[in-house]
């Protein structure tokens, strides 16, 4: 049985103020989102309409699925004229550590 200073400890490490990593788990559980997450790596701002046509599905369809890893801090929105693009934010150190996962289970 834990006594309360070791009950102290894990209730310190378990209330952490990073709420970003449910955010990201969720936004790349869907398998369309982490096809598009995967693309944006590999290739930097890919607009909306390019994305749309590659995975088959409307332009709405894309923007919704880009907002989703746009609020999990993983991609940001780039405006290209009249074209919205989006691209990998490489600097966030919650989405380095996820490309080094996917390096890795990547066949």
């Amino acid at each position: 049985m834990l006594d309360e200073r070791q009950v102290e400890k894990i209730r310190e490490m378990s209330t952490g103020d990073d709420k970003s990593l449910p955010l990201v788990f969720s936004a790349l559980s869907d398998p369309g989102r982490l096809q598009v997450f995967k693309m944006l790596i590999e290739n930097q701002d890919i607009c909306v309409s390019d994305i749309a046509n590659i995975l088959g599905i409307s332009v709405p369809g894309a923007c919704r699925q880009l907002t989703i890893l746009e609020t999990s801090g993983l991609v940001e929105k780039v405006r290209k004229g009249q074209s919205t693009c989006f691209r990998v934010l490489e600097d966030n150190q919650m989405t380095k550590s996820v490309i080094r996962i996917l390096e890795k289970v990547a066949p």
